[in-house]
């Protein structure tokens, strides 16, 4: 799959996804820094509830231990947001971040929480929602990382490292992981 077709499944799998009474990206945020009462209230009431693509990159950033704390409809809610942007989807928007020196926040690490512990129930709560169109597009995409990965090193005729080894096998697990899902609904 090229990469505007991944793309554009991910817009129509996510499309239309409210967040409900899920957990958003400022409410994670309140819940990373142990907030409760009226500052835990302040934040969560800065959450985008109703549409995703409302989401600003900025925000991404500045709530990017959020992904951590979603509930199932959180996730459901971003995950879409997610791939789009560990897709380069928003690579204007975050140069002009990186341009600005005061700007400190770090980027989320989206194939962290796609490859990591997924038979944990943790994992398995928090996916639970996903209907097979957004799994499917998670398939997709770790697959079409698979692909971009080795084809790096074929590009440039690198061995890869060690590291570049586990990544290939944790995204091999995942994937396989993910299609187990599929198959059981």
């Amino acid at each position: 799959m090229i990469k505007a077709q991944l793309i554009g499944k991910i817009y129509r799998a996510f499309e239309g996804v409210a967040l409900e009474d899920g957990v958003g990206l400022w409410e994670g945020q309140a819940l990373d820094d142990y907030l409760q009462g009226d500052a835990y209230e302040v934040l969560k009431a800065r959450d985008e509830r109703s549409d995703w693509q409302k989401i600003s990159i900025v925000t991404l950033y500045k709530c990017n231990s959020s992904l951590s704390f979603f509930d199932a409809k959180g996730m459901r809610f971003h995950l879409g947001l997610y791939l789009l942007f560990a897709l380069d989807v928003f690579m204007d928007e975050e140069e002009e971040l990186h341009e600005d020196k005061n700007f400190k926040h770090s980027p989320p690490e989206v194939y962290f929480a796609l490859t990591y512990e997924l038979k944990s129930d943790y994992s398995k709560n928090r996916f639970a929602l996903l209907s097979a169109k957004q799994v499917e597009c998670v398939i997709d995409f770790l697959e079409y990382n698979k692909v971009e990965n080795e084809r790096h090193f074929v590009k440039y005729m690198i061995k890869p490292k060690p590291s570049s080894v586990q990544k290939s096998r944790e995204l091999l697990n995942a994937i396989a992981f993910w299609k187990g899902r599929m198959l059981i609904g």
